[in-house]
């Protein structure tokens, strides 16, 4: 294991040890880490340089100052290779995502006894971010239902949006829609 906390998040390495430090409480392998693709035999891991340092970037400015503030936890996905998204998806092998995930610029995060809403609130209001999406969020089911999904452009790149959305489901057609701000039902 290396600390690489020091190191520019433009200056890391796309192979390195999957247990060298990113941040101060995360490591590397967390950011490719996905139970799906252990279960499947997916492949997860960065496939260039600007993905892994998008990822490391990510979970500097979004990952640690969540953790800092609610404790411990473990993302539900950062980095997606195509392979996996096209697993987790259900799309075939020639399809190609254009997800934030396969860029190393997106996380999905829920932490347990923090009202999904509550942590997608607070997040837009304390890290810097392009997305916030509540999704699947649903208070009938419990304060942690659903998870929340926040991406970040590292520097250099397009801007920001700064677009607060919530994918809800739409009680009229009985599907999930995205809607503007984040709530957790759509109107009826």
């Amino acid at each position: 294991m290396t600390d690489r906390t020091d190191l520019a998040w433009d200056q890391w390495p796309l192979h390195c040890a999957p247990h060298d430090q990113v941040s101060a409480h995360f490591r590397f392998y967390e950011l490719t880490a996905s139970d799906l693709a252990q279960r499947q035999g997916i492949p997860n891991l960065f496939e260039s340089a600007a993905q892994a340092r998008a990822a490391v970037y990510l979970c500097r400015k979004v990952l640690q100052p969540l953790r800092d503030v609610f404790g411990r936890f473990t993302p539900n996905s950062v980095y997606r290779s195509q392979a996996l998204e096209r697993a987790l998806k259900g799309r075939p092998k020639g399809w190609t995502s254009g997800s934030q995930h396969c860029l190393g610029e997106a996380c999905d995060v829920e932490i347990p006894g923090i009202a999904t809403l509550d942590l997608a609130d607070w997040a837009s209001q304390h890290v810097e971010f392009d997305q916030i999406i509540c999704e699947c969020y649903d208070p009938a089911l419990g304060i942690n239902a659903g998870w929340v999904h926040i991406s970040l452009r590292p520097p250099g790149g397009e801007p920001n949006r700064r677009e607060l959305l919530s994918y809800v489901r739409d009680p009229r057609r009985g599907e999930f829609i995205y809607v503007a701000g984040l709530q957790a039902a759509a109107a009826a």
